[in-house]
């Protein structure tokens, strides 16, 4: 698969023709970084003209500086403590590691529940490996194109502008839901944290909003390790708890589970397949991350770090949640436990965790936004630069509350983006950018690697096709059972028999002689 045994184009046209254009990209967690490079068209006339194997050969990368109210750039403010390409593999291994465990994983209890031993545990490995895979395509891909910071980029340099529009498009998409996902999260763990406190869910989102409103207004993540760190072991404290708790009140003798779901057939797989893709979506950011490399060829070697915690972590959730709870195992881990002080911790911990996950994701998108409305003002830290920041930033924040309300159930919201968008991103994008650059560089594909290409492909648009009916059937019929929209939604967030009467039994509350005339 390696493009290293590809040469350079001789005799290529003289460096006068060479266009050079200076952007800024937003890099890892929004840093604002400046690159010089060659133009996309720049490259691809220069394919035409040549007809021999190219590499483009122009790139330097910066880290921008803010322009205080004077105007001047070296105000000694900086998106970022350290410069761009000086991270080793190890440290962007450990960054991946303090990512990898976030609110997807809540949801695989449920998986197992609907899919069995054998095909949950499975897929999870699977899913992992064909991450693995692509992301050593997105590799091979920025060997010939090194000014790629992002997926949008690989598109415009191997498919044109158009196909670049899209992919920005999409990724607006996926984080503007991901942000609603994580402040429906913020609001439903706040909301659990004081249970005791019956207001309805709308509201304790709006309570999320107001918290989160003037965090967004920091335009710099200098401690962006610090962050990652803080982020990690909160949600694993979150999750160690309901493990804890699950243990201590021991597995019911009632309680099932199957190395097949019995009742497992293929529109219920698929939708379950798209949960574990969201586990794994963090894969859009890999680009920036290795932007922030000295030598992004070993990026690979990254997983060697990420792989042994992420792919574990999430084989313990799903199994101890799924052995204890069988098949009545929530789609929200936390749910698992009863109503109590252990419950109240973990809330406040993964609402802490997601309050950081928003605002991490949330500057990033502040960033992309401010990039496309306003380039010349994106470091600038005047008056005028401070309000398109907010401006920014309340869109983000607005779209993320509108989306939340919309579709209050966790586990849908979560496997919806997670079948609509994640497989593309993922695994059709990568595949799609490594076949065309390969093309460019006049290297034969040989008929195995169709086959597997293509596999993966059609595999990656029947799960997106599937599983994404499922899920929008599954939100519909939500809103008949739940609610509407905006509607109060107390279910499992009130310690009351109307609104989580299971969380009341297994709590010790017989709901049916509170209910007796």
């Amino acid at each position: 698969m390696s493009f290293h045994s590809m040469k350079v184009a001789e005799g290529l046209s003289t460096e006068s023709s060479i266009v050079v254009e200076t952007i800024q990209r937003s890099g890892m967690f929004g840093k604002l970084l400046t690159v010089e490079r060659e133009t996309c068209t720049s490259v691809a006339n220069s394919l035409r003209s040549n007809g021999v194997s190219y590499r483009s050969n122009v790139s330097n990368m910066s880290s921008t500086r803010y322009k205080g109210k004077d105007g001047k750039e070296d105000s000694g403010l900086d998106i970022g403590i350290a410069p761009p390409q000086h991270a080793k593999w190890q440290s962007i291994g450990a960054i991946m590691v303090s990512e990898v465990v976030g609110a997807g994983v809540l949801t695989l209890s449920r998986k197992y529940a609907q899919l069995g031993w054998i095909p949950a545990t499975i897929f999870i490995v699977v899913i992992f490996l064909i991450t693995v895979y692509t992301s050593n395509m997105m590799v091979e891909v920025k060997k010939v194109f090194p000014a790629i910071i992002s997926m949008a980029d690989a598109a415009d340099y191997t498919f044109g502008r158009v196909a670049s529009s899209f992919v920005q498009v999409l990724m607006a998409i996926f984080l503007c839901t991901t942000l609603g996902d994580y402040m429906l999260l913020i609001g439903k763990s706040l909301a659990s944290t004081l249970y005791s406190v019956h207001l309805c869910f709308p509201v304790w989102v709006t309570i999320s909003l107001l918290v989160i409103f003037p965090v967004m207004q920091l335009r710099t993540l200098n401690s962006t390790t610090a962050l990652c760190v803080m982020n990690m072991v909160s949600i694993c404290a979150a999750v160690a708890l309901v493990i804890a708790g699950l243990v201590i009140d021991g597995r019911d003798p009632g309680v099932e589970t199957f190395l097949v779901a019995e009742d497992l057939d293929f529109l219920t797989f698929m939708q379950a397949l798209s949960a574990i893709f969201f586990t794994f979506g963090g894969q859009f950011m890999f680009y920036e991350l290795m932007a922030e490399m000295t030598d992004f060829t070993e990026f690979p070697w990254t997983f060697s770090i990420a792989g042994p915690f992420q792919v574990p972590i999430y084989l313990i959730v799903g199994t101890v949640g799924y052995h204890y709870k069988g098949v009545d195992a929530s789609g929200y881990f936390l749910d698992n436990l009863p109503f109590g002080w252990m419950y109240r911790l973990a809330s406040a911990l993964l609402c802490f965790h997601m309050l950081i996950a928003f605002l991490i994701l949330g500057n990033v998108l502040s960033r992309i936004l401010h990039l496309y409305f306003s380039p010349y003002r994106v470091n600038d830290l005047g008056l005028r630069g401070k309000l398109e920041w907010l401006g920014c930033t309340s869109l983000v924040i607005v779209v993320s509350f509108v989306v939340a309300n919309a579709i209050p159930f966790f586990e849908e919201l979560t496997s919806l983006i997670g079948g609509l968008l994640v497989p593309s991103l993922n695994m059709i994008f990568p595949i799609l950018f490594y076949i065309r650059t390969k093309q460019m560089v006049d290297l034969k594909i040989k008929g195995w690697e169709w086959v597997v290409y293509v596999f993966l492909i059609a595999f990656g648009a029947l799960v997106t096709v599937v599983s994404t009916y499922m899920n929008l059937k599954a939100i519909i019929d939500g809103w008949s059972t739940y609610g509407a929209p905006f509607s109060c939604h107390c279910d499992q967030i009130w310690n009351t028999c109307d609104c989580s009467p299971t969380r009341m039994e297994f709590t010790g509350f017989n709901c049916s002689i509170a209910e007796a005339p």
